[in-house]
C-alpha cells in the first residue's frame, strides 16, 4: 500500500510541473499579433515611406573641368581661311627678341632697276647690298645719302640691319631704286610712318627713264644741224 501511495504522489508531481512551465511562459503567436497591429497603425500615421535618394556619382577633375569650361558657340575657322600675318607696329621693336628672323620686305624700282629690300629688327644695324656693305659697293656720297633718306626722316637708322639684292640699271639707279624698297618695307614695319614717307616722296616711284633714240635724230631730241645748201 505503501509503495502504490508513492507512484501516485510522483505521477501527481509530473504533471503539474508542465501546467506550471505552460502558465509561466505566455505562447509567442499570441504576443507576434499584438503587436503586429501597433506596427501597422504606427506605419500608418507617419505617412508614405520617403524615397532615399541615390548615391550621387563621385566626380572627378576631369568632369569638373569639362563641365566648367565654358562651349564656344563660335565656329572653329577652317584651314582654308585667309591667314592675315601680324605685322608688329614699330613701337613694339624695342621689345622684339633681337636677331630674329622676323624681317620686313618692300621692293623698289628706279629707271631699269629693281631692289628687294628685307628690314630685320636688330641692334646691330648695317646695310649690306649684294653681299658686300654699303660703302663698298657705292662709291659716291651722294648715292649712299639718297638710298638712306627714309630711315633719316622716320629716325630708325639703329633699328635694323638691311639687306638688299639689286640688279640692273646703274648706280644711281639702284641707290634709288633701294631708297624706294626701304620705304616700302617701313610702311609694313609701322603703317603711320606712311605719311611721313609720302611728304618727303620716298614712296613714289619716279618714273623718269631716258628716253629712246628717234629716227632721223643723233640722240632722243637732238637734230643734225641743218644746213641750206
Amino acid at each position: 500500500m505503501a509503495e502504490d501511495k508513492e507512484l501516485a504522489e510522483e505521477k501527481q508531481a509530473a504533471e503539474e510541473v508542465p501546467e506550471a512551465a505552460e502558465a509561466a511562459s505566455p505562447p509567442k503567436m499570441e504576443e507576434e499579433a499584438a503587436e503586429a497591429p501597433l506596427e501597422v497603425a504606427a506605419s500608418e500615421e507617419a505617412g508614405p515611406t520617403p524615397a532615399v535618394p541615390e548615391a550621387e556619382a563621385p566626380v572627378t577633375e576631369e568632369g569638373s573641368a569639362a563641365e566648367a569650361a565654358p562651349v564656344s558657340e563660335e565656329p572653329t575657322p577652317s584651314g582654308d581661311a585667309e591667314r592675315v600675318e601680324h605685322v608688329p607696329p614699330l613701337a613694339e621693336l624695342d621689345d622684339l627678341e633681337r636677331q630674329t628672323d622676323i624681317y620686313y620686305y618692300g621692293t623698289g624700282r628706279r629707271k631699269t632697276a629693281s631692289a628687294q629690300v628685307r628690314l630685320y629688327p636688330s641692334k646691330e644695324p648695317a646695310i649690306i647690298v649684294n653681299d658686300l656693305a654699303m660703302e663698298e659697293y657705292f662709291s659716291r656720297t651722294g648715292d649712299i645719302v639718297l638710298l638712306k633718306r627714309p630711315l633719316q626722316v622716320t629716325a630708325t637708322e639703329a633699328m635694323f640691319r638691311i639687306t638688299v639684292k639689286v640688279r640692273g640699271g646703274g648706280i644711281t639707279g639702284q641707290a634709288g631704286a633701294i631708297r624706294h624698297g626701304i620705304a616700302r618695307a617701313l610702311t609694313r614695319a609701322n603703317p603711320e610712318l606712311r605719311g611721313a614717307l609720302r611728304r618727303e616722296g620716298s614712296l613714289t616711284r619716279d618714273p623718269r627713264m631716258k628716253e629712246r633714240k628717234k629716227p632721223g635724230l643723233k640722240r632722243a631730241r637732238k637734230a643734225p644741224q641743218y644746213t641750206k645748201r
